[in-house]
């Protein structure tokens, strides 16, 4: 059929009535999962490095300078990450503002970053005694420190290709980097051991700082932008920090609440018993964070740009849709393989940890449930009630885990975290609600019920039977999507 003059085809756009297209979600999704594929070989290869070149006592050392690293990681960016994104897609039509925003975001992380070094290099000998018991480690803190500049820096301009959602260029990116790591890491691992692991991370830095400012370049040139009259700007500065200090705190709760929970089960239960949760939660944080990462670098953008004209709705259901469509599979094969997935990337020795797989797995689609509206408080300004939701989610565990893990044993730990994670759809849809008038339409809540019972029917039907529940939720949002893209070929007139 052809379009008469005078007609507009809604089809005619890239995604109809204002939703997410599912072919170009799904394919973005895919792209950004690439990332997450990438440091999962990453770690597999690190791990047997270390193991073997280094040995169980080096290991462990090694192990408490990276979650040194790790941890004040969390802190000195000053939660200069989301908040960046935020801004950048607000000012994504305006080059002038752009370049502020850029400039202003790298100035504070690497500012901050710098800050630092400068205060913890000279208490290095303290610092390594505090974590190994010995201050001969000193000089492999300093190299740590040294690095943190540059990651801040590469992590401001990860969130500002986010921001304009440059998808292909921001994956390219990331795998780039892990590719290099992995090349910088190996030969200086097996010349110079430890020493060699800790010189890599500084290293790295650089590697990783050069190829994300090469690829806010190319994405520079894409749009016909010009880094030039750039200038720092107090407003742009509080309000980053403003954003950033929301997120700072989120991210210190969500931490804090693993590290207790963790701490708990070891405590309560023992160290084999937290050896078995962590086979779950390995699992489980893998497809989590490719969930959350096409959120972020996806969804979240456009949602910034789009939240007004009472786009909200359609948009957050259909993204709704979507995530359901990718994730439910994900969830029922989890389930219904748990037991060899196990034995093939752990051993037979961790099959305990089967019975807890299905518990955790419907934590996370709850979490995907929540997610999939709650993600839209921070774009559309409400970042008190986004931190409502992240921490309530965090305190809520440690509660939970504390009461149940003395009376339900292990099972307490995933069962805790299921329950915990009731706070994203229970808070975050009547926020998303409340603050943007959007909520779950009724497909939604037939969608989400579809979700819950192909999750539960992996659970129970016997002999991994449940693999044929797998496609129901893709199927049927198939199904809908061609129905109402046949239903906006109606022509509409101007």
């Amino acid at each position: 059929m052809t379009a008469k003059p005078g007609l507009k085809w809604e089809t005619d756009r890239p995604e109809f009535l204002g939703r997410f297209g599912l072919a170009r979600f799904i394919r973005s999704a895919g792209v950004l999962s690439l990332s997450s594929v990438a440091s999962f070989v990453r770690a597999v290869i690190t791990a047997k490095l270390f193991a073997v070149t280094l040995g169980p006592s080096a290991v462990g050392i090694l192990a408490q300078l990276l979650n040194f690293a790790a941890f004040v990681s969390v802190i000195i960016p000053l939660g200069l990450t989301t908040g960046v994104a935020k801004m950048v897609a607000d000012n994504s039509r305006n080059e002038q503002n752009m370049n502020r925003v850029v400039l202003t975001s790298a100035v504070l992380a690497i500012g901050s970053a710098c800050a630092a070094a400068i205060l913890l290099a000279p208490a290095a000998g303290p610092i390594s005694y505090a974590l190994t018991g010995s201050t001969s480690y000193g000089f492999l803190i300093v190299l740590i420190v040294a690095s943190f500049p540059l990651y801040n820096l590469s992590g401001v301009i990860g969130y500002v290709l986010q921001g304009i959602a440059d998808v292909d260029r921001l994956t390219k990116a990331n795998v780039a980097t892990t590719v290099l790591a992995i090349v910088v890491l190996v030969p200086l691992t097996l010349a110079y051991g430890l020493a060699g692991a800790i010189s890599a991370v500084l290293v790295t830095s650089f590697v990783q700082a050069g190829i994300f400012a090469w690829a806010l370049r190319r994405a520079y040139a894409a749009r016909a932008w010009r880094f030039v009259h750039a200038t720092l700007d107090r407003h742009t500065a509080k309000e980053l920090l403003a954003y950033g200090g929301i997120v700072l705190i989120g991210g210190i709760v969500s931490w804090s609440s693993v590290l207790v929970v963790r701490t708990l089960t070891l405590r309560e239960l023992g160290e084999s018993a937290n050896g078995l949760y962590q086979v779950v939660f390995g699992l489980s944080n893998q497809y989590v964070t490719m969930f959350m990462t096409w959120m972020a670098a996806y969804v979240f953008p456009r949602i910034v740009t789009e939240r007004l004209g009472g786009k909200l709705g359609p948009l957050l259901n259909s993204g709704l849709r979507a995530n359901l469509a990718i994730m439910v599979p994900i969830f029922v094969v989890a389930i219904a393989l748990r037991d060899p997935l196990i034995r093939v990337f752990y051993s037979a020795s961790f099959t305990g940890a089967a019975p807890m797989v299905p518990i955790q797995v419907i934590g996370d689609l709850v979490r995907v449930f929540g997610w999939s509206f709650a993600v839209c408080l921070f774009a559309i300004g409400r970042t008190r009630s986004h931190l409502l939701v992240v921490a309530g989610q965090g305190i809520a565990w440690v509660i939970l885990a504390a009461a149940l893990i003395p009376v339900w044993g292990m099972l307490a730990v995933p069962a805790s975290y299921a329950m915990s994670f009731l706070v994203y759809p229970l808070l975050g849809i009547s926020l998303t609600h409340h603050w943007g008038g959007a909520a779950p339409d009724r497909k939604a809540w037939l969608l989400m019920s579809l979700g819950l019972t192909c999750v539960l029917g992996a659970t129970f039907i016997p002999f991994d039977g449940g693999l044929l529940l797998a496609p129901a939720v893709p199927a049927l949002v198939y199904w809908w999507n061609r129905s109402e893209l046949r239903t906006a070929r109606t022509p509409l007139h101007e």
